[in-house]
């Protein structure tokens, strides 16, 4: 099958064919912002010199960082992380080896690079900006036609011309970093890097030196992207996913089908159920009739019974109630007589109130001994209390107590005061331990907070000890000052120190100045010493220092040091310590407080007890006296209790006889009641019956059936009528059930609610009492609807017969569509099967015959393909192998025995990959650490064969050089590029320096201004 038949991947983006002949940088690492031409189609060799004399830390692998991040290569992640990581070339002190006080780090910086054809350089050029931030959106990109350099001189005026052709390119749109790549340089990658840096995540790939870490289909990935061929593979999914839709589409159909046959099945089941139903509503109506008729029938033959029966019922009741109403006239007037009732109620109320006051008179005895047995217990106690009595009165030993309190509370008082004066002197230490002591130490917070370090002046300077004399009354009117850094005098400044009223700010000087003798300090304030000096004259007898100007003296002679940092310590110390023998002190006291406050409590406590002694000993006596008069009256209540009770119990028995006639009477009434009422009792109970038998409903019931039924009523069939009723109800049941009436059904109408409960009523009436409501009348809400749904019955029937035809037919329309996407599916996937197969053959053909070039025993690629099942991934697993020796078989990638055969052989994958690819123009391969761990022949093998690639293919391979690869890489490449960071002192390169040639004259004629701009005069 021929190649043509299979999708090209022609898609090269907005560059295209274009190669990279200028990279520009602004605010990224230590680069500088003068253009680095690119010699495009050949090996670059990348190298220079750092501050230890060797390349290291000279920019060379921040400069390849820059050019993968430029041209879209994927392990910087800009599909998931939104170029994030690559912000982390931005210009950074620390990275750089300098303070902040020296370079501020960038919070944005910019990426240029400028692309052209090898034909008509001028007309084809496009210049690519790529902006980085350290905030949201973290990487733009734009573009535009021509060349858009900064050119200017100046090179802070460079820095904003850059800013303005940046918002001068945004015509072309802004892409963003998930689009870049795709939009500017189409489907196969533009860039395949391995860079030996921190800033993204490490990721195996075919460049790297950990080729072995790679699984076989990862490396079959990479060599498909590599030869322009992923697309294939998209198409494919594509094609793939289109044909998953048209069988999820069939299998849709087929199961809204089932669906709709399902639903339809139950609509004729329905139709067929309501047939039944309106069959069973029709036996039932006719079992109803049956079942009326013999009722009334039955009914009328017991009526005639039930007359007999109510009539001797009626004269058996009549005789016992005379006998209980004559029964009741003697009980009557045996009640009447009372006096025997009122005579015992007297006599018990008299004896109740006897025993009542007798038993009040115990319990006052009882609560008086009460109150004198715990007198006794205080008198008992209050003896011991008042052993230690001194003999003074209760008044003058409170008077002591009060005094002895108010003594203790004062020295707990002065103790807290103690300890708020310590935390408060620690406080001030440890904030001047920090560089925070005194006003200096506020002011110094203040502009913290809003970003400005600055430090206190006493922290900073020092004062020899002989020139204190002269310099300490000079200092101390600015001993609350602080120092900031004369760069970082700003309005951010000045509205942080509005913020704190009197503040004193001394600037550091621009210039370095020498200091006056016998003053130190860490930061640049030599003009205000020397000022200082020269204002404030010395004079002794005493030491002072006097301002001829303001007429102002200040008196020195300090005891202590009050400059510098441990002069300071040393006095808040000294304050400490002082405040911490104060705390002891007061604490002392306090224990002495408490001591005398606790013999004050105990003295008085005896003197109130003494006091209180003498007054339970005159109640106790009182109370002794109570309890002999409680005695005698308790004994005279007694004896009238006695006398009472007696008087009742005679009173009570003539009571109890005259009680005994009246309960044999009415045992007897009883009797004749309970007679009585068991007569009456049948008589209702009959006439109940009578009325139960319903004979009137019955006929009402039975009059339509009457007219239906032609015959007499003794001939009726004789059946049980139990039977009858339950086999109408039961089919009126069917018929309901049928037409789908549950009744546990909520929403159901309400005269449906009303025709269940009314036909369970039915069911469970009794067999001999009339129904409330007749079966017709319960059933005719159902009869009606379904005498309503008969025609639409028969149109639902037809009608679904109609749309299973229908369905039929648009189900094998989409049967056959499935049936050609995937006949069209298999062919493309034949189709791409065989050109990934031919490029991998290409590319293991390369891979054997670079091995062989440089001495080896031959390479080649194990390729293994897994077509995609589903909605899974098409996996090529290629595994690369080579022969360790001649005679030898192949061995996998995977058994490491030389290490540095692996990296030779990943190396030469990559190139074999670009040698099988027929569109390279404009590719960039990227290799950082070039050479490393490799011998001097393998080097030089591998050197060559980067020459050889580069040339054959129009690749434009960048790799950087160590010492020791430089001199081998000099003879090859096509140019040179020597980055240079000479001193740790500098923030920034030098102006990088080139050597190279380029055979297109107007590739170089494009961006010469721009190259030689900001250089010129200055031997760069």
């Amino acid at each position: 099958m021929n190649d043509q038949y299979v999708p090209k991947a022609s898609n090269r983006g907005i560059i295209g064919s274009r190669h990279l002949i200028a990279v520009q940088t602004f605010d990224v690492a230590r680069l500088t912002t003068h253009p680095v031409p690119v010699v495009p189609g050949t090996f670059i060799a990348v190298s220079g010199e750092g501050p230890r004399g060797d390349s290291n830390g000279s920019g060379k692998t921040s400069f390849l960082a820059v050019v993968s991040i430029l041209l879209g290569d994927p392990q910087w992640r800009f599909d998931t992380k939104g170029g994030k990581a690559a912000t982390g070339v931005l210009f950074r002190p620390d990275s750089a080896g300098v303070s902040v006080h020296q370079a501020s780090p960038a919070r944005s910086g910019y990426i240029v690079g400028v692309f052209a054809d090898e034909v008509d350089a001028l007309e084809t050029a496009v210049t690519v900006w790529v902006h980085l931030t350290t905030s949201e959106p973290w990487l733009e990109v734009r573009w535009a036609s021509g060349v858009h350099l900064a050119d200017d001189e100046d090179l802070e005026q460079r820095d904003l011309q850059a800013d303005s052709i940046w918002h001068a390119v945004r015509h072309s749109g802004t892409l963003s970093a998930r689009r870049m790549a795709e939009q500017l340089y189409g489907d196969a990658p533009r860039c395949l890097t391995y860079l030996d840096t921190p800033l993204r995540p490490p990721v195996p790939s075919l460049l790297s030196q950990q080729m072995t870490e790679m699984e076989p289909k990862d490396i079959g990935e990479s060599l498909i992207a590599l030869s322009g061929s992923k697309a294939h593979l998209d198409a494919e999914r594509t094609l793939r996913g289109d044909v998953l839709m048209q069988r999820r589409t069939r299998d849709d159909s087929l199961s809204r089908a089932a669906e709709r046959e399902r639903e339809e099945a139950v609509t004729l089941q329905a139709i067929e159920d309501r047939d039944a139903a309106r069959a069973a509503l029709t036996e039932a109506d006719s079992q109803w009739d049956l079942y009326v008729l013999a009722q009334y029938r039955k009914a009328l033959s017991d009526d005639a019974a039930a007359d007999e029966d109510v009539k001797d019922l009626g004269d058996k009741h009549a005789d016992a109630a005379k006998l209980v109403t004559e029964t009741e006239a003697v009980l009557a007037e045996l009640k009447n007589t009372t006096d025997y009732a009122t005579t015992e109620r007297r006599a018990r109320d008299a004896w109740t109130g006897a025993q009542q006051k007798t038993s009040g008179l115990r319990i006052q005895r009882a609560e008086v001994n009460k109150a004198h047995r715990d007198l006794v217990d205080e008198r008992n106690k209050l003896l011991k209390d008042a052993a230690e009595w001194d003999g003074r009165p209760s008044t003058e030993t409170a008077i002591d107590h009060a005094r002895s309190l108010h003594d203790r509370n004062k020295a707990e008082l002065k103790l807290e005061s103690a300890h708020t004066a310590v935390a408060e002197a620690e406080k001030v230490l440890d904030r001047a331990e920090n560089g925070r002591g005194g006003v200096a130490g506020l002011v110094l917070d203040t502009l913290e907070s809003n970003g400005i370090e600055a430090a206190s002046l006493f922290d900073v300077v020092e004062v020899d000890e002989s020139e204190r004399h002269a310099w300490e009354p000079r200092l101390l009117p600015y001993q609350d000052a602080v120092v900031v850094d004369h760069r970082l005098a700003s309005p951010t400044l000045d509205a942080a120190l509005a913020e704190r009223p009197g503040a004193m700010v001394i600037t550091t000087d621009e210039l370095e100045g020498s200091f006056p003798d016998g003053v130190r300090c860490r930061l640049p304030i030599t003009r205000f010493l020397q000022t200082l000096e020269a204002r404030l004259e010395h004079r002794v007898a005493p030491d002072r220092v006097h301002d001829g100007s303001l007429s102002l003296t200040i008196s020195g002679s300090f005891p202590n040091p009050i400059a510098g940092r441990e002069a300071l310590l040393g006095r808040l110390r000294r304050d400490v310590d002082d405040a911490v023998e104060l705390e002891d002190q007061a604490g002392t006291e306090l224990q002495l407080a408490e001591a005398a406050l606790r013999l004050a409590s105990a003295k008085h406590n005896c003197a109130v007890a003494a006091e209180r002694l003498k007054a339970v000993n005159e109640e106790e006596d009182r109370l002794s006296n109570q309890i002999g008069e409680f005695d005698r009256a308790i004994g005279k209540a007694s004896e009238d209790e006695a006398e009472l009770q007696e008087a009742w119990e005679q009173a009570k028995g003539a009571l109890d006889g005259h009680d005994q006639q009246v309960t044999l009477l009415k045992v007897r009434l009883e009797n004749f009641q309970r007679d009585e009422r068991e007569k009456r009792r049948k008589l209702r109970a009959r006439e109940q019956e009578r009325v139960d038998l319903d004979v009137e409903m019955w006929k009402a019931l039975a009059r339509g059936a009457l007219h239906r039924y032609e015959g007499d009523l003794d001939d009726l069939p004789v059946r049980d009528l139990g039977t009858i009723r339950v086999a109408a109800t039961d089919r009126l049941a069917d018929a309901m059930r049928l037409f789908g009436i549950d009744d546990r059904d909520e929403t159901l109408p309400t005269e449906m609610r009303d025709c269940i409960r009314l036909r369970k009523a039915l069911a469970a009436g009794s067999g001999d009492r009339a129904p409330a409501t007749d079966l017709p009348a319960v059933a005719e809400p159902l009869c009606r609807r379904l005498e309503a749904m008969a025609g639409q019955d028969r149109v639902m029937r037809t009608k679904i017969e109609n749309q299973r035809a229908e369905h039929a037919r648009v189900h094998q329309g989409l049967e056959r569509e499935l049936a050609d996407g995937e006949q069209n599916l298999k062919v493309m996937q034949d189709m791409i099967e065989q050109h990934l197969e031919g490029i991998l053959g290409r590319v293991s053909d390369q891979f054997d015959q670079l091995d062989r070039q440089r001495g080896g025993s031959g390479a080649d690629l194990h390729v293994a393909a897994s077509l995609p099942q589903g909605a899974s991934e098409w996996v090529w697993e290629v595994t690369p192998r080579w022969r360790r020796s001649r005679g030898s078989g192949m061995v996998s990638y995977k058994e490491v025995a030389n290490g540095a055969q692996v990296k030779v052989h990943a190396v030469q994958l990559v190139l074999a990959a670009v040698l099988a690819d027929t569109e390279t123009h404009g590719r960039v391969l990227v290799l950082d650490e070039l050479g490393n761990s490799l011998g001097e022949v393998n080097r030089k093998d591998v050197l060559g064969a980067l020459k050889r690639v580069a040339e054959d293919t129009q690749v434009t391979i960048l790799g950087t050089c160590q010492d020791s690869v430089l001199v081998d890489a000099a003879d090859v490449c096509g140019e040179l590029m020597w980055f240079a960071h000479t001193s740790e002192a500098e923030a920034y390169n030098r102006p990088t320096r080139v050597w190279g040639f380029n055979a297109n004259s107007e590739q170089v004629t494009l961006t010469a201004d721009h190259l030689t701009a900001g250089r010129r005069g200055k031997g760069a």
